[in-house]
């Protein structure tokens, strides 16, 4: 691969002189439309949301498309006054759309920047094929060379929303702008009273279980211990969110452990977004739900694995619970070593403790 990318950047080297002229030409008023390519994960596309906001206050005049998952599609359609949403399964990411009808759309919608949030160099390299004017990019390995603006690869000792603003600060001169809240979409909202089916009183509190990789999941012996002391507690509103699929590991948490329930299944994205707004508190593993409840406002206690980096990849740091192992950052699917012990090393005592300290009961 070293080569390739070799390769990738001596590809690159001829229109350079090009670029940079085009680049010395930029002026944020002759900017009109932008494309922004973030085809990723549900918690990846909310992530995006502070770079969204400072490229509407950088360029108020400007139509911008956002580029996403249709799992993000429905819950940020409106959002940032009117931006138009374009959902992309993305092919890279193991998706079912194809890829030329996807740049048949950005070719034909012209945009004249083209932003890539995503670092992967098939990324980087579809998106000079938008036809923008100008293109702001991560680097990967050299692949940016073929961006009027390359920018830094994203840092792992930053969250990921600052890695997003820090680019487009580095290569436009952007400055800041705070996003709002996400709001459930209306026809989803009837979804939070949901949370009336259930019986007590006390805070209610959100758990999200299912990962989409093994190498995430948290215990279901340590999920039980955590309910049953919150249980304990008197916290006795306690619903586990999920898809469909995630049914049956719910069903191992939830049986025989009241007062849990399990609605795995039971909402559409922008339902469940909906039900989390209503909660006090989400307790989940590493996934697009915690950063759903980051986004709507709601607390988040995050169950940490050593398969990605803590301070980049947590909805709240300073609620993230770890581990440390030698293995970490792995980015593997399913852990290698015995007994798991990045996620089997967090306690179900030191979960209880950290939701004590946000719903202070």
């Amino acid at each position: 691969m070293n080569g390739a990318y070799r390769l990738i950047a001596l590809a690159g080297a001829p229109g350079a002189a090009e670029r940079r002229r085009r680049a010395a030409e930029f002026r944020r008023d002759a900017v009109r439309r932008i494309w922004v390519h973030k085809p990723d994960h549900l918690g990846d596309a909310l992530l995006a949301r502070p770079a969204l906001a400072m490229l509407r206050a950088g360029f108020p005049d400007a139509e911008i498309v956002f580029a996403c998952s249709p799992l993000a599609a429905p819950l940020l359609a409106g959002d940032f006054h009117g931006a138009e949403i374009v959902a992309w399964d993305s092919r890279f990411l193991g998706g079912d759309d194809r890829i030329i009808s996807y740049l048949r759309r950005a070719r034909r919608w012209a945009p004249d920047l083209v932003v890539n949030l995503r670092h992967d160099v098939r990324d980087i390299l579809l998106c000079t094929a938008f036809g923008g004017r100008w293109l702001a990019s991560y680097d990967h390995r050299g692949a940016a060379v073929f961006a009027t603006f390359p920018g830094a690869p994203p840092r792992n000792d930053r969250p990921e929303s600052a890695n997003h603003t820090a680019l487009l600060t580095e290569t436009l001169g952007l400055d800041p702008a705070p996003a709002p809240s996400l709001t459930p979409p209306p026809a989803a909202q009837a979804a939070a009273a949901a949370w009336d089916e259930l019986r007590g009183a006390g805070p209610r509190v959100a758990l999200h279980a299912a990962a989409r990789t093994p190498a995430k999941t948290w215990p279901v012996a340590q999920w039980r211990g955590l309910t049953r002391m919150l249980a304990g507690a008197g916290v006795r509103r306690l619903a586990l969110l999920g898809a469909a699929g995630d049914r049956a590991l719910g069903a191992q948490i939830a049986q025989d452990n009241a007062p849990v329930v399990d609605w795995s299944g039971r909402f559409s994205v922008a339902e469940t977004a909906a039900a989390v707004a209503a909660a006090d508190l989400l307790i989940g593993v590493d996934s697009g739900l915690g950063h759903l409840a980051r986004a709507l406002g709601v607390p988040v206690v995050s169950l940490m694995s050593g398969t990605n980096e803590t301070l980049r990849w947590a909805p709240d740091p300073a609620w993230a619970l770890t581990e440390p192992v030698a293995c970490a950052p792995c980015h593997l699917h399913r852990c290698p070593v015995g007994g798991h012990p990045c996620l089997r090393g967090i306690a179900p005592e030191r979960a209880f403790a950290a939701a004590r300290e946000v719903l202070r009961f």
